[in-house]
């Protein structure tokens, strides 16, 4: 697929494992290399272009649920469901390291800058740091209020910080295990974190759709983007640190953040993009649904600013305008008509939003490399809670005052396509999510295997996609059998719970077809069950008609409330009451 001129398109799609992929890694030394993990309890290894797995590591005794590599790629380590932690040497394909502390399902891995030291973090709550030559706990951090989702040794190997689902970034000193710092501006979950390559600054990204900028001297907020249509799930900076990418379930952005504005963006749809790297002028992001794993590349040299182009296209204080959906077709970045530039706001409004401040700051261009984070630490002694409750109160009264001084004004034509356009929005992202789907399930399908394609179409949990699915397969009676009816029954008990009377329409439909087509068999074999001689065929169909007759008595108990419906509705669940009633 081409996206926006070979901006950025997807390298490769391929099934990574026997069940549902749930982690993966790019290796940091040159992204050649990917590990992924998922619940057949394997990490795969996976050299980027080929869809031939490399290597196949097993020993843990749950799913996989996080796996990262040491800086040198040559060990690989895994988390898994039940908290345990294996270290594998990807040379000798060996277990160099089991270790085990947690109690529930790890869920952040990151290796010391000098790779002797390893940090976790779990469900629990809790962080671990371990020593993997000694094969022991060093040490055990307390004090967030959910899953960590994130963690980081920071480029001097001093600090590492933490991000959790609790919605608070700490920073935890390695010499005395103290907490010296803590944000808690997030308004929701904190999925990923990076230090800048060069300055004293860290990056937070969120559930609550907006990345955060910190200054790490002072441990003041330096900016906040604007909140974007989707949950932040990875980013990275570029290595000369001029620029953040940020990547959301359907998006790429380049941010800068002094102040904070978006230098361009991508519309690219690669769903739960769970890793993304920097490399030779192009980032690579991996992203995985279901058994699936894609890999995607973007060509940097023609976003902004890396093509010359410094212009941001949003400012801090405007909102950022809707990515426009790719076409088959490769076709430019669209750009708004410069004879039509956006409304000036009237003059008379004398509040203005709160911006932040830049940070006073060595400039960025007086630190090029790595060698002043490895050189120098903080200038001070953190000041614990600099921004707390009472900053966080100043904010919010500041923002509701804003709101309270504002002039009773008269809706205008152009208030209201604004209002408009905000939810034509929601219905746009709720049918590009569906489009999404339904092109997933028809990759399935194209593969020749519809039993997989039913089973992926109902295990997305959008009633929208299985009627869809349903109404296709209506009009196909050659393609179904006993094997189908298994799968599409359960969802029809779930469609006749619905509250859209299309859905419950396809339900009585669909159940009115299958107990015309199969209500005899599945009698017949019912009343005959299979004896003596062992006939497995049969008795696979024993078994499979005796599934359909009891989900399809599950059903017809739950119907008999939708029995005083009126209308077409209220006939056509009357008909499928009385079918269902003559096939017992």
């Amino acid at each position: 697929m081409t996206f926006q001129s070979k901006r950025a398109w997807r390298l490769q799609e391929f099934a990574a494992h026997g069940g549902n992929v749930n982690c993966l890694a790019l290796g940091p030394k040159k992204a050649r290399l990917m590990a992924t993990g998922g619940e057949d309890r394997k990490v795969n290894l996976w050299t980027i272009g080929s869809p031939t797995v490399t290597l196949s590591l097993s020993g843990h005794t749950s799913g996989i649920d996080c796996v990262g590599f040491d800086e040198s790629e040559e060990h690989v380590v895994a988390g898994s469901a039940s908290g345990t932690i294996k270290l594998w040497n990807i040379d000798k394909a060996q277990v160099v390291r089991t270790l085990s502390g947690h109690k529930a399902n790890i869920s952040a891995l990151s290796f010391h800058t000098y790779g002797k030291f390893l940090a976790s973090g779990s469900l629990d709550t809790n962080v671990r740091l371990w020593d993997t030559r000694r094969q022991g706990c060093i040490c055990t951090y307390k004090g967030h209020g959910g899953r960590i989702n994130c963690l980081k040794f920071s480029p001097d190997g001093k600090w590492i910080v933490t991000g959790s689902e609790d919605g608070t970034v700490k920073m935890w000193d390695l010499g005395t295990s103290k907490v010296i710092q803590e944000f808690k501006q997030h308004s929701a979950g904190v999925s990923c974190l990076q230090f800048h390559p060069c300055e004293f600054l860290l990056a937070t990204g969120s559930a609550d759709k907006t990345v955060k900028f910190w200054d790490l001297e002072t441990f003041d907020l330096v900016s906040t983007t604007n909140t974007e249509a989707k949950p932040i799930r990875q980013i990275v900076y570029d290595p000369k640190g001029d620029a953040l990418f940020s990547g959301a379930e359907d998006s790429l952005r380049v941010y800068g953040w002094e102040p904070a504005r978006v230098y361009d963006s991508l519309c690219i749809f690669w769903g739960k993009v769970a890793d993304m790297t920097v490399q030779s002028n192009q980032l690579i992001g991996a992203s995985y649904q279901h058994t699936n794993v894609a890999v995607w590349v973007v060509d940097i040299g023609k976003l902004k600013p890396f093509n010359g182009d410094a212009t941001p296209l949003v400012e801090a204080s405007e909102s950022v305008p809707p990515l426009a959906a790719p076409t088959q077709a490769p076709s430019s970045r669209p750009t708004a008509p410069a004879s039509q530039p956006p409304s000036k706001p009237a003059p008379a409004q004398p509040a203005a939003p709160v911006k932040h401040e830049p940070m006073k700051r060595t400039p960025p261009k007086q630190r090029k490399n790595l060698q002043h984070w490895e050189q120098k630490g903080p200038t001070q002694e953190p000041r614990y809670g600099q921004m707390g409750e009472a900053n966080v109160a100043a904010n919010a009264l500041g923002k509701i005052s804003l709101l309270d001084n504002q002039p009773e004004q008269t809706v205008t034509e152009s208030d209201f396509l604004k209002s408009a356009a905000g939810g034509h929005r929601g219905v746009r992202d709720n049918l590009e999510a569906r489009l999404r789907n339904l092109q997933y399930v028809r990759t399935v399908w194209s593969k020749g295997d519809l039993k997989q394609a039913l089973e992926v179409a109902i295990s997305l949990d959008d009633q929208g996609i299985t009627v869809d699915i349903l109404q296709v397969i209506q009009s196909r009676p050659a393609i179904w059998d006993l094997h189908i009816c298994t799968i599409v029954l359960p969802a029809l008990r779930t469609l006749f719970h619905s509250k859209h009377e299309n859905h419950l329409f396809v339900a009585c439909s669909t159940l009115k077809h299958i107990i015309k087509s199969f209500g005899q068999l599945i009698k017949d074999n019912l009343n005959a069950p299979p004896v003596g001689n062992i006939d497995i065929t049969r008795e696979e169909r024993y078994k499979k008609c005796h599934l359909c007759h009891q989900q399809i008595a599950n059903i017809s108990r739950e119907i008999t409330r939708h029995s005083g419906a009126q209308g077409k509705l209220g006939s056509a669940i009357r008909e499928i009451i009385k079918i269902s009633e003559s096939f017992y």
